[in-house]
C-alpha cells in the first residue's frame, strides 16, 4: 500500500528527473532556440515538483501505515531517482530542431502518466486516489502545453 506522501515523493522525485534532464540539455545545446525551450521546459518541471510537493491529506495515518512509510519512503525514492523515464539528455542534445525536442518531451511527459497510472491501481484510499487523479491531470496539462508549443 502507498501513502499519499509515498506518491507525492515519487511524484516530486519524476519532476525533478525531468528539470535536471532538461536543464543539462539546455546547456549542452548548441541550437539556442532549442536551448531555450529546453530551459523553459526545466522550468516548468521545476514548477510541477512544487505543486506536487504540497499535496497533503488530512487522513491520519495507522501505525502500520507510519512503518510502512519510513520502510517504503527510501526504497521508493531510490527506485525513481536514477531513472529519467526514457528522457535521456543525450537525445535532447542531439535534437537538430524545436519540433524533435517536442515530440521528446511529449514522450517523457506520457511516460510519466503512465507510471502515475499504474501506481494509481494499488491506491485503496479514496483520498489518495482522487489526489493521484489531480496528478495525472496536471500531467495531462503539461501534454497540452508542449502541444500549443507544436503550433505556431
Amino acid at each position: 500500500m502507498f501513502t499519499i506522501a509515498d506518491i507525492r515523493n515519487i511524484a516530486v522525485q519524476i519532476e525533478k528527473n525531468g528539470e535536471e534532464t532538461y536543464r543539462k540539455a539546455s546547456l549542452a545545446s548548441k541550437n539556442p532556440e532549442i536551448a531555450q525551450l529546453l530551459a523553459a521546459m526545466a522550468d516548468d518541471e521545476r514548477r510541477h515538483g512544487e505543486w506536487l510537493a504540497t499535496l497533503t491529506s488530512d487522513k491520519p495515518l495507522t501505525e502500520e501505515q507510519r512503518e510502512m512509510e519510513v520502510a517504503g519512503r527510501t526504497l521508493l525514492q531510490d527506485m525513481v531517482k536514477g531513472n529519467p523515464f526514457l528522457l535521456a539528455e543525450s537525445e535532447l542534445e542531439r535534437a537538430e530542431s524545436v519540433g524533435e525536442v517536442l515530440t521528446r518531451s511529449k514522450d517523457f511527459e506520457e511516460d510519466t502518466i503512465l507510471f502515475y497510472q499504474f501506481i494509481q491501481e494499488f491506491l485503496d484510499d479514496p483520498d489518495a486516489v482522487r489526489q493521484m487523479q489531480s496528478i495525472i491531470a496536471e500531467e495531462h496539462n503539461h501534454l497540452r502545453q508542449l502541444e500549443k508549443m507544436r503550433t505556431p
